[in-house]
């Protein structure tokens, strides 16, 4: 019995769903005026209320009827109207559309119920299970050429780093191999003190520098500063390589210059190595990022202790990155419905960026280049069954709309915590001062959490999403921004099963799961595939669901949303799964021995036209019907009905 009522209430959502579905679509090919329209949505709401007052609609016919009568009296015993009326409002029939559509919405959003609790999704949510058959592997072969049989004398390369300190952490990584490519001497790279950010910090002052040095040094030879030419001051000739240069691009632009010189600096250096190299070179940046790069001892000792007082908390908890400053904000060129306030405020800060063009907020919206709001991040970790009991450590800096744009976030995660909240502004006081090393506390927390989250998929992100796919493939969420976005804007026209059922399938391949991106796939700080061994002789229970993840998830980037929604055929599935409920409803209990089975019943609709959560849904009510043995039923009424045509 417990089976059948499972299965009752799981055929009344995926009807009140198609239902939802069809009406979206039907208001979506009206494209008549706005009257038209609204009496479209009103005779939508009639079509809603029909359905679910069926039995009471012969009352209602006759009480419009009776309306209509009585309107019909009116105009026979009252005098028309005089000239005062023409002074009522044009369109105050219009006005009563717009409410009886508002009311229709508001409806929508009563079923739009988001729950405290995450659910049971029937996995663990804090770590992935196949994680301890894969391990970061870096370690140079017996070919790699070693610096004391590779460099050239006399022969120095300078870097100016550019951004903020994630970006910079990867201008001082294709550093080294840069120098390794040009056989030459490296200089401690100048970190950038110009930018947005403007913090004065040297690269000594956030990295342990001697660890750096002699951690790397049967790589690259690494010197503190260039040393004086013939007792002066020597200035090197400076150049900047275009984005995305490969090996003979350095051979070709940089080379016969440093052979001249003696001493080149690159400026703004981010990016500029190919994200294609050749797997030693390729593991020779997973040592730098993952092991030279050590913070200094002020900064992992304060970024432990904040990694104690949060596991203090709680056994588990979520360190996410938001980045919703107004930089960050002005910069992606989006818009977050702020109005004319926000366009001037975002607007005058884009302006510091002289390069960048004229922003097309719905463009970069559907390409999913928007970071998520904080609201928009809770209802993600909801739907992927995260409760509201999940205490959240928050890395940001000055989030635009201060509490207003956060009261959402903390109204689904009450536990929210920051490094302000945890520790004093005497303990913060060394730091608080350098945006850099703020940053280097945040990126400690990120690491050591169970589980990461990012609203954006900025660098910051991308570092972490590698790092913890090197050091134990550990949970790592990213949002599938480019189909989240239409989810989020629909989401009041949906239950929240339906909601959550398509954030989970959206986000396949946005997971940090071992395997989940191609080789080559996204830039290699995100996906260091060369690095990452998998335990020889083992072979993993889920290999298989890992490759058609793979394949899912390159599906999802790569296809937008077909117009999937064909009113006449809604219908029919709408038909068929309502008589579908109607039967099971009356039968209870059924111990028929017909042989037509629940697949073959329900397979009757192609639910290959359906949309996942939906087929997802049909599919799921074929195994239930097998043990409740509800199509019987079904075949029952067939053979009642032809005896009575008979």
């Amino acid at each position: 019995m417990e089976n059948i009522m499972t299965t009752l209430k799981e055929l009344k959502k995926l009807i009140f769903s198609l239902k939802i579905r069809r009406k979206k679509s039907e208001r979506n090919n009206t494209t008549t005026t706005i009257h038209l329209h609204g009496s479209n949505g009103f005779y939508i709401g009639l079509k809603l209320i029909f359905w679910r007052k069926r039995r009471r609609v012969f009352s209602f016919i006759s009480a419009i009827s009776g309306c209509l009568l009585l309107l019909l009296f009116s105009s026979v015993y009252f005098p028309p109207p005089t000239a005062n009326n023409l002074f009522l409002p044009r369109h105050s029939s219009v006005r009563h559309v717009v409410n009886v559509r508002e009311a229709l919405e508001y409806n929508f959003e009563a079923m739009f119920q988001v729950p405290a609790s995450g659910g049971n999704l029937g996995r663990d949510l804090w770590s992935w299970s196949q994680s301890t058959f894969y391990y970061g592997c870096s370690n140079a072969s017996k070919t790699f050429q070693t610096a004391n049989r590779k460099k050239l004398p006399d022969r120095y390369l300078l870097i100016a780093t550019s951004g903020g300190l994630n970006q910079q952490r990867t201008g001082i990584i294709d550093a080294v191999v840069a120098a390794y490519i040009l056989n030459a001497t490296l200089v401690i790279p100048r970190l950038d003190q110009q930018s947005y950010w403007k913090d004065t910090s040297c690269f000594a002052e956030i990295f342990d520098v001697n660890w750096f040095i002699s951690y790397l040094s049967r790589d690259v030879e690494i010197i503190k500063e260039l040393p004086p030419k013939g007792g002066k001051a020597w200035i090197p000739r400076t150049i900047r390589v275009p984005r995305k240069c490969d090996p003979t691009c350095y051979e070709t632009r940089v080379l016969p210059v440093l052979n001249r010189t003696q001493a080149v600096e690159l400026t703004k250096f981010d990016y500029r190595l190919s994200n294609r190299l050749d797997t030693e070179l390729q593991k020779l940046r997973c040592r730098v990022n993952y092991h030279a790069l050590r913070f200094t001892d002020p900064i992992l000792k304060m970024g432990k202790l904040l990694v104690e007082r949060m596991k203090m908390k709680a056994k588990h908890f979520i360190a996410l990155h938001l980045r919703f400053e107004p930089d960050m904000l002005a910069f992606s060129g989006c818009y977050y419905g702020g109005g004319d306030k926000e366009r001037a405020e975002l607007g005058a800060i884009r302006k510091r960026w002289k390069t960048l063009h004229a922003s097309n907020p719905e463009k970069v919206r559907r390409k999913g280049k928007c970071p998520l709001t904080p609201e928009e991040v809770g209802l993600m970790l909801r739907a992927l069954g995260f409760g509201s009991d999940v205490h959240i450590y928050v890395a940001s800096g000055d989030v635009y709309g201060g509490e207003e744009s956060l009261a959402p976030l903390k109204g689904l995660f009450p536990n929210f915590h920051s490094k302000q909240t945890i520790a004093t502004k005497e303990e913060l006081a060394q730091f608080s001062s350098f945006s850099g090393r703020m940053a280097a506390l945040d990126y400690i927390v990120c690491d050591e959490t169970d589980v990461f989250v990012a609203n954006n998929n900025g660098n910051m992100a991308r570092m972490l999403a590698g790092r913890r796919r090197y050091f134990g493939h550990k949970p790592t969420i990213r949002p599938n921004a480019r189909k989240l976005y239409k989810l989020f804007l629909d989401r009041n026209n949906m239950t929240w099963e339906e909601f959550s059922s398509r954030v989970r399938t959206y986000q396949i391949g946005f997971m940090g799961e071992p395997n989940e991106m191609k080789p080559g796939k996204g830039e290699f700080h995100e996906n260091p595939d060369s690095c990452l061994c998998q335990a020889r002789g083992i072979e993993t229970i889920e290999e298989k669901n890992r490759k058609d993840a793979v394949e899912m998830s390159d599906e999802y980037q790569s296809i937008e949303d077909p117009d999937w929604i064909d009113v006449d055929y809604l219908y029919k599935i709408e038909e068929f799964i309502f008589s579908f409920y109607e039967v099971a409803n009356r039968h209870t209990e059924h111990n028929s021995s017909g042989i037509q089975t629940c697949h073959s019943a329900v397979m009757a609709v192609d639910t290959t036209l359906l949309r996942p959560p939906e087929r997802s849904s049909v599919l799921s009510l074929l195994s239930a019907c097998k043990y409740t043995r509800i199509i019987f039923a079904l075949e029952e009424d067939k053979i009642h009905s032809a005896t009575r045509a008979q």
